[in-house]
């Protein structure tokens, strides 16, 4: 990508090893693989995703394409089902973008708030949190409504990402009583007609020095994804990667647990350059990113790799009946090897959810181990 984006546009799973035990269960990635290939329609000179709607139908892109209202805006890409190929990028229009940046969408689970950041005049600091609403799917969006300042502070206050229940709203903000330079907030309310609240800081457990960067929630609201540096800053990334930015989750027990100190992705999807902007999709099964081999962007691409669960129980590198028969004997049980559904780090419970996951990733094991034993 060029070097026109800045910090503004920016704010925009492991192996067994590498996860935090006791949660949920272990989890892994498939191969990466270029979003070019895929969606040949977002060009990663000009463009990354930042959210897809919970049916699958809508992915909402910042890009500086010509056609736009200055700076970069917000557009969708849309299709009729998910067998279908995507249709042509279409501006939001006027409503949400203007001629400075909008940038950072996320939508809510029925499709009809979206939420996203803009350095338009007006606000209450650098950059502000903005929403707006279509009464329909088919509707356009209306005009942009400021959080306002119970939520917006003097500093810059970017990247919103919605709960699945619409009751959590995180973000990332450079205000003064952080833990470094870019911290990740939540404000809460009570139902989804209520304010938002105060802001609170995620606190040291997920807060560091470094730049703490939030960019995706999972649908289940168990898993946070954050990255941990923009290139462009040259601030240093968070110890323990594997060079440049890279990208990193958090994880909690339930809604009400707090997060847990971040972990890394790993190496399958973080390397010795940038990887950034990091998005669980609605279903749980692929993850979305970015990298940069620079911190001009000249080289930005855009990927996607499959979440896997892990479902060889026993670790004899085959998946059977053996695993098959661990799997019934701890049924009912929290126990969180065998929870690997409905979701590949499950939710809470070995049940049918877990099996209906396992015989799918069995069925697709027999052919591989039948020609093995050729």
């Amino acid at each position: 990508m060029n070097s026109r984006r800045t910090i503004w546009v920016f704010v925009c799973v492991f192996s067994a090893t590498g996860v935090t035990s006791g949660v949920k269960a272990d989890f892994t990635f498939g191969e990466p693989v270029n979003l070019r290939t895929v969606i040949p329609a977002i060009n990663p000179v000009h463009e990354s995703i930042s959210c897809l709607s919970s049916d699958g139908l809508e992915i909402y892109f910042m890009s500086d394409r010509p056609g736009g209202h200055g700076g970069f805006d917000l557009w969708v890409l849309k299709r009729d089902s998910i067998e279908d190929d995507w249709g042509l990028p279409e501006n939001l229009g006027p409503n949400v973008n203007s001629s400075k940046t909008e940038s950072g969408g996320s939508i809510s689970s029925d499709g009809l708030t979206f939420y996203f950041w803009s350095n338009a005049p007006g606000g209450y600091g650098g950059a502000d949190l903005y929403t707006t609403t279509r009464a329909t799917r088919s509707d356009p969006w209306s005009e942009a409504v400021n959080l306002g300042p119970t939520v917006n502070g003097s500093a810059e206050d970017m990247g919103p990402v919605i709960s699945h229940d619409g009751l959590e709203l995180y973000f990332i903000s450079w205000r003064s009583n952080g833990y470094g330079l870019a911290d990740t907030y939540v404000t809460r309310r009570a139902t989804t007609n209520d304010p938002w609240g105060e802001p609170e800081n995620l606190g040291s457990a997920v807060n560091s020095p470094y730049q703490d960067l939030v960019f995706s929630i999972s649908p289940d609201g168990l898993l946070l994804l954050l990255c941990d540096n923009v290139p462009e800053l040259g601030t240093p990334p968070r110890p323990g990667g594997y060079g440049g930015n890279d990208m990193w989750m958090t994880r909690r027990a339930s809604l009400s647990d707090p997060w847990q100190v971040p972990v890394n992705l790993g190496p399958k999807v973080n390397t010795a350059t940038h990887e950034l902007c990091p998005l669980i999709s609605p279903d749980g099964s692929t993850l979305y990113f970015s990298t940069a081999q620079s911190g001009d962007y000249a080289t930005w691409e855009n990927w996607q790799v499959p979440i896997l669960p892990i479902v060889d129980f026993n670790a004899d590198g085959e998946v059977d009946v053996d695993d098959l028969r661990l799997l019934i004997e701890n049924w009912g049980t929290d126990n969180t090897l065998y929870d690997i559904g409905p979701f590949a780090w499950g939710d809470g419970v070995v049940d049918i959810e877990d099996l209906k996951v396992f015989v799918t990733h069995w069925e697709k094991a027999i052919p591989a181990q039948s020609q093995d034993e050729q």
